[in-house]
């Protein structure tokens, strides 16, 4: 088994192959319509599931970056992801000045 998660397009392909679509799957398993495609980008418990059981698989098989060897999920993957996210934001964005925050709560106090 690889260490690399499956190309988003060869999970694709394989679920074609089987006669049906990511919309599908969704659907038919009570997911909302895109599920599935936002499991391809991001951790997303159930949508996994139901994508490696189409497929016959486990989703660690799939995705091995999201789970530990024993097959359990890693917890809180999403969360740090976001949490990273937020972070390269709040790094990039510009700070207003002392002033410019001051004059802020003033207008909003008023």
């Amino acid at each position: 088994m690889s260490n690399q998660d499956w190309h988003p397009a060869d999970i694709v392909a394989a679920v074609r192959k089987l006669g049906i679509t990511l919309k599908d799957l969704s659907i038919q398993n009570g997911l909302p319509e895109r599920a599935c495609q936002v499991a391809l980008h991001r951790a997303y418990t159930r949508p996994e599931t139901v994508i490696a059981n189409a497929l016959g698989c486990h989703p660690k098989e799939i995705w091995p970056s999201r789970y530990h060897a024993n097959g359990e999920r890693k917890r809180f993957l999403h969360s740090k992801i976001v949490a990273e996210k937020k972070q390269r934001d709040i790094k990039s964005s510009p700070t207003p000045a002392i002033g410019e925050t001051q004059k802020c709560l003033t207008a909003n106090e008023g």
